[in-house]
C-alpha cells in the first residue's frame, strides 16, 4: 500500500470515464472496497495524504494563491461528486511527469 498507488487510481479514473463514472456516486468506504477489487490498494490515510498534497500544489504552485478558504480551487467543489472534482479540478491540472 503506497500514495503511488491511489495516484495510479486517480490516473486510471481520469483516462477512463467509465470508470470515473462508475466510482463517482460511491462513499470512500466502497470505493476503496471496489477500488481493491480491480487492484488497487490504499488507504484512507494515503488518500488524504495524496490528496492534500495535490491541493496544495494546484492552489499554491498553478494557482500562486494562499492556502485559505479564499482559494479559486474551493469553489470549483461546491455541488459536486467528490472524485468528480478530485479527477477534473485538480488531478487534471498535473502532467503524468508531475503526478509520479
Amino acid at each position: 500500500m503506497s500514495q503511488a498507488e491511489f495516484v495510479r487510481f486517480l490516473r486510471a479514473a481520469r483516462d477512463s470515464p467509465a470508470m470515473l463514472e462508475r466510482y463517482a456516486p460511491m462513499d470512500m468506504s466502497r470505493m476503496m472496497f471496489h477500488a481493491r477489487g480491480d487492484g488497487f490498494t490504499f488507504t484512507i490515510s494515503e488518500v488524504g495524504q495524496v490528496v492534500g498534497r495535490l491541493e496544495v500544489d494546484v492552489v499554491v504552485g498553478k494557482d500562486g494563491e494562499s492556502f485559505d478558504g479564499s482559494s479559486g480551487l474551493w469553489r470549483q467543489m461546491w455541488g459536486r461528486r467528490y472524485l468528480d472534482y478530485l479527477v477534473h479540478d485538480v488531478v487534471s491540472r498535473f502532467s503524468d511527469e508531475e503526478l509520479s
